[in-house]
């Protein structure tokens, strides 16, 4: 199976192993190799593809939480190595997970970046992943069938590039999508197949199509994988068909019978349905009962309450009334409690926009974040480099031509900070240094973390001596800093080298800056040089 969305070689490799890992001992063994790499990884962008390699690990093992962890944590490091896609495939993630743990707000959020941006994405294996992962969003919220046009445009990329394993996947979730959303209009009844609506019957057309497609085609490993051979179970009952769903549940138990929890808390519910449909009462409520055991270990709201809506019925039918208002009970605290979350999550999300543009605008200032979280330094809140390039460019095409002139920024000694006070206060010292020099930009120009501790400053229609006077003010703002208050010992300067020229030419620009910048770190540190003008320097 294709490692979908990564690029760096070594998490690529894990992934592989993190997809293939069924048997407990295997993902124990995987989670130990994934630790070990991101103890060797340095760069923002490996970093962020081994966050995803766990992600998928722990969502073999059902850990909803330390998934979305995980995909919150990939995000901020593909923000911060401008890696757009990187971005959509952990935002897309991270959607799907806190959708299923009831974060109605922070999923919302991240669904919304994951729509925006799917449109822009060229790689179909990437697209494949968003797509289904959306799906997985709405499925959650109980949006059967705008979850099944979400997997629909998923099994359409998946199969543009030729991916039958992502194939497979989608024709399971579509089938389940559509089977669930019939279960729903029907309000979970075993009633006849004739009382369904022409929609309905529409639905379980559509659900039988994935459903022979995927038992024809799909290997028996991949089937057992995603328990696939319950959904024959499902379309046979919902079909109006209970003894030959009941007979098709049996042989899918046969098939599987080392799954994943998940796997087998949804092969268990079905079984219940099953055997309630065939008036085994008794034995449904044995199955229902293990339903709800495997989907109580998974935070999963919505795998829970369909798990206790099945043993609700199952007690009412074989008449343990005093079971069935139990579980009744059970189901109106547990969507009282989820009701009340979600409302308290919309009420502080109404708080936080009081301020924000009228609501026919909510939409542009939703992409404009968009747009700007992707340009913007996760650890010092200012550009980062994508932003100051884009700038660039922009002020280099004016007509007529323009001049400018560039300020490159280095913290001095700034290894030394981290090697002697550690990396946690190294962070503190350059998100201090970002609010410091963000706050010296003025309208029209600028300034950017360029890499490491290097910033620039872009100041359009500058010239080289008021850029020197300038970077002499950022300089002496920088030396007097209270920086004692992060720790006493600490005392931290900048470097800056300053060059001038026309905006069309900037990258000469930008080298002859930099060029300036080393030759002030040779000349002893904390003191500004240009090319060609030397300001005053610290004595």
């Amino acid at each position: 199976m294709p490692s979908r969305g990564l690029k760096t070689q070594a998490a690529a490799a894990l992934m592989q192993r993190a997809e293939a890992a069924r048997s407990s001992s295997e993902r124990a063994s995987c989670l130990r190799e994934i630790e070990q790499a991101m103890e060797r990884a340095f760069g923002p962008l490996e970093r962020a593809e081994l966050y995803l390699c766990r992600a998928r690990v722990r969502s073999n093992q059902w850990q909803t939480a330390g998934v979305l962890d995980d995909a919150l944590a990939a995000m901020a490091l593909f923000e911060e190595a401008g890696e757009l896609g990187g971005v959509l495939n952990a935002a897309s993630l991270g959607a799907a997970f806190a959708s299923r743990l009831g974060r109605l707000s922070l999923a919302t959020e991240l669904a919304t970046k994951a729509i925006l941006g799917l449109g822009s994405l060229d790689d179909d294996r990437l697209v494949a992943e968003v797509a289904n992962r959306l799906g997985i969003f709405c499925y959650s919220f109980l949006d059967y069938e705008r979850a099944a046009e979400q997997m629909e445009v998923s099994l359409a990329a998946a199969e543009r590039c030729g991916d039958s394993y992502v194939v497979y996947r989608q024709l399971h979730n579509i089938a389940d999508a559509l089977l669930l959303s019939v279960r729903v209009n029907r309000r979970f009844s075993l009633a006849p197949s004739e009382d369904l609506s022409a929609a309905d019957r529409q639905r379980l057309g559509r659900a039988g199509q994935a459903v022979a497609r995927l038992l024809e085609e799909a290997p028996e490993e991949v089937l057992a994988r995603f328990g696939s051979r319950r959904l024959q179970a499902e379309l046979l009952l919902e079909s109006g068909h209970p003894e030959e769903a009941l007979e098709a549940v049996k042989d899918a138990k046969a098939r599987t019978a080392a799954v994943a929890d998940a796997q087998r808390a949804a092969l268990a519910l079905v079984e219940s349905r099953c055997l309630r449909a065939n008036g085994r009462y008794r034995d449904a409520v044995a199955a229902a009962e293990q339903a709800v055991r495997l989907a109580a270990t998974s935070n999963d709201d919505h795998e829970l309450m369909l798990a206790l809506e099945e043993r609700l019925a199952a007690k009412q039918a074989v008449g343990y009334l005093e079971g069935a208002v139990a579980d009744a009970l059970d189901v109106k605290w547990r969507l009282w409690a989820i009701h009340q979350r979600q409302t308290a999550q919309l009420v502080e999300q109404a708080w936080e926009r009081a301020a924000l543009e009228q609501q026919r605008r909510q939409l542009e200032a939703t992409v404009a974040d968009a747009v700007r979280s992707a340009e913007e330094d996760a650890l010092t809140g200012i550009g980062n480099r994508r932003r100051l390039e884009r700038f660039l460019t922009a002020v280099a095409s004016a007509e007529p031509p323009v001049g400018l002139s560039l300020v490159v920024v280095d913290i001095d000694h700034f290894k030394e900070v981290n090697d002697s006070f550690g990396h946690e206060l190294g962070d503190l010292v350059m998100r201090s240094m970002g609010a410091l020099l963000g706050a010296e930009v003025r309208a029209g120009q600028v300034v950017g973390r360029y890499g490491g501790d290097e910033f620039v400053f872009v100041m359009p229609g500058v010239e080289l001596e008021a850029a020197t006077s300038f970077a002499e003010r950022a300089r002496l703002r920088a030396e007097s800093y209270p920086w004692g208050q992060l720790d006493g010992r600490l005392a931290v300067t900048i470097s800056l080298g300053v060059g001038s020229g026309l905006a069309r030419d900037w990258r000469s620009v930008l080298a002859a800056a930099d060029e300036a910048l080393y030759v002030a770190k040779r000349r002893g540190r904390n003191r500004v040089e240009s090319s060609g003008v030397v300001a005053k320097t610290a004595g």
